[in-house]
C-alpha cells in the first residue's frame, strides 16, 4: 500500500491509501489537474505556485 506525501506543505496529499504506486501517480496527476483553470497551487504559506511545481511523493504507507 501507498500514500501520496505532498512535499510542498509536508502534509498528506490524501488519506487515502493506494494498492499500487502508479494508482499514487494517476492520484498525483489528478490533483494537480484541478487547480489548472484557476492558473495556481496555493501552498499553505500562501504562496502561489504553478500547479505542476506541488511536489508530490508516492510513499509507503505505515503497517
Amino acid at each position: 500500500m501507498f500514500k501520496l506525501w505532498n512535499e510542498t506543505d509536508k502534509i498528506f496529499a490524501s488519506p487515502e491509501e493506494f494498492a499500487t504506486e502508479a494508482k499514487a501517480e494517476a492520484f498525483a496527476v489528478r490533483f494537480r489537474r484541478r487547480f489548472l483553470t484557476q492558473g495556481y497551487y496555493l501552498t499553505f504559506d500562501r504562496r502561489r505556485i504553478a500547479p505542476e511545481e506541488a511536489e508530490l511523493v508516492v510513499v509507503p504507507a505505515e503497517p
